[in-house]
Order: C-alpha cells, then structure tokens, then sequence
C-alpha cells in the first residue's frame, strides 16, 4: 500500500464517470502505476449514464491524492 499507514484523512473522490466501465479503466491505469484506489457507485445498476444522480466515483487514498491527479492528467 502506497498510502502511509498513520493517514486517517478520508479517501479523496477523483474522478466521476458515467458509467462503471470508465471508473474500472481509471482505476486500472491507477493500478498499473502503484496507487490502491475504489469505486463507489452511485448509479442503480452502474451501466446506464443518469443525469440526475452523483455517477460513479473513484477514490483513492488522501496521501495518494496529487500522485493519482498526476498519473491520470499525463504528469506522473
């Protein structure tokens, strides 16, 4: 686990997608460079995109935050 383990700070939202298939390639790109991260979903079902709802989210840990903004901007 690349987060300090002391970090009780709450996990950082990162990105919200549409649908669940997006979320799964982000965090896999996250995966890939050595950061733990979650999905949380907020859509029932997770496949269709619904405007009125929050989608689905990918966490990470609160330590992690600027590294996973970086790897998935192109900067890390």
């Amino acid at each position: 686990m690349s987060a300090d383990s002391t970090d009780h700070r709450p996990p950082v939202v990162i990105g919200t997608y549409a649908d669940t298939s997006e979320a799964e390639i982000t965090r896999a790109h996250l995966r890939a460079n050595g950061i733990e991260s979650a999905i949380v979903d907020d859509v029932e079902g997770g496949v269709l995109p619904v405007d009125t709802q929050g989608g689905v989210m990918v966490a990470v840990h609160a330590a992690d935050e600027d590294r996973a903004r970086a790897v998935l901007t192109g900067d890390g």
